[in-house]
């Protein structure tokens, strides 16, 4: 996969790669769930005894709480003595477990995990935990970037970013007809117009949403997730925004092309730091999550030493 293609379409091609090869792990820590809009929000906490810090855990694109990465990252932190909370969104189902399946119709927007990040913002807050630390994997950077930066800014003591991508908006409709066969712009036309006439329910069908093909999408969510929007720089966004945040990035992971030299570019302060895990790839499997978990640990000795 070349370096150049489009963001919006190579997140889709590696997600399909993870749904065929990406098991469901085994479920560390108990489950536990919170309301928001009156829908059950499905969590798993992994406690450990006087912890050194509490991270809540958001996975990527239609993906789950449960989904190998976000397991194995709570297992090897509970070694080494953190404690998280992973969560799952809704996506509009209440109840959520598992992967999203493409037959539902797609009403979900980029930024509908905002108000469920500060539920169970909220929810760690009433059972005792403060200086909680906010972790996205994928699209969940951008997503906590979001909530950390624009919407509660001061609230996280910092965030991680594991496998972000370069947002490359010249390239997104070139990359979705590549990807589709079919033009991005009358799409996007016919979403704003309904959007803008206050019919931003009204579904679309038959179209290409994120790894589902042939799928019903609400206008409002097709535009959320493929119109231009500057905040989809989630490298901008942590340089926008005060919080302390670590970004990690495997060598063998196509998605995170050019985080480094952006980064260099954008952050001649080294204001965000920087972890460069050698050989590892978008998932960070086995020994792969140990280095992650030592590099947020040294991290958090950098920006909040004990």
């Amino acid at each position: 996969m070349s370096d150049n293609r489009g963001w919006i379409g190579t997140l889709a091609v590696g997600l399909v790669a993870m749904v065929l090869v990406d098991p469901v792990a085994a479920a560390p820590g108990r489950q536990v769930q919170t309301d928001y809009q009156g829908a059950a929000l499905n969590g798993w906490l992994t406690e450990v005894e006087s912890p050194r810090a509490t991270v809540l855990m958001l996975h990527g694109t239609l993906a789950h709480a449960n989904m190998e990465i976000m397991a194995g990252f709570a297992e090897v932190m509970a070694e080494s003595g953190i404690e998280s909370l992973r969560v799952t969104l809704s996506l509009g189902e209440s109840d959520r477990e598992g992967m999203y399946d493409c037959a539902s119709t797609h009403r979900h927007t980029q930024g509908s995990a905002t108000g469920e990040l500060e539920a169970w913002m909220d929810w760690l807050a009433d059972h005792g935990r403060q200086d909680i630390v906010v972790l996205g994997h994928s699209r969940g950077t951008n997503q906590v970037a979001r909530y950390v930066v624009r919407h509660a800014p001061g609230r996280a003591a910092g965030m991680v970013l594991v496998a972000p991508s370069v947002y490359r908006p010249q390239l997104v409709s070139a990359d979705y007809q590549e990807t589709t066969g079919d033009p991005l712009q009358p799409l996007l036309e016919k979403a704003r117009a309904l959007v803008a006439a206050g019919q931003g329910d009204t579904l679309m069908s038959d179209v290409h949403m994120l790894y589902c093909p042939d799928a019903k999408a609400s206008a409002e969510a097709f535009l959320s997730y493929y119109d231009a929007d500057p905040d989809y720089d989630t490298l901008a966004l942590a340089l926008a925004g005060a919080t302390p945040a670590l970004v990690v990035v495997g060598t063998e992971d196509p998605l995170s092309a050019g985080v480094e030299d952006a980064l260099a570019a954008g952050d001649p302060e080294n204001r965000i730091s920087l972890l460069v895990v050698e050989g590892a790839d978008h998932f960070f499997r086995d020994l792969y999550a140990y280095d992650v978990v030592d590099g947020i640990i040294a991290w958090l000795d950098r920006v909040d030493p004990e």
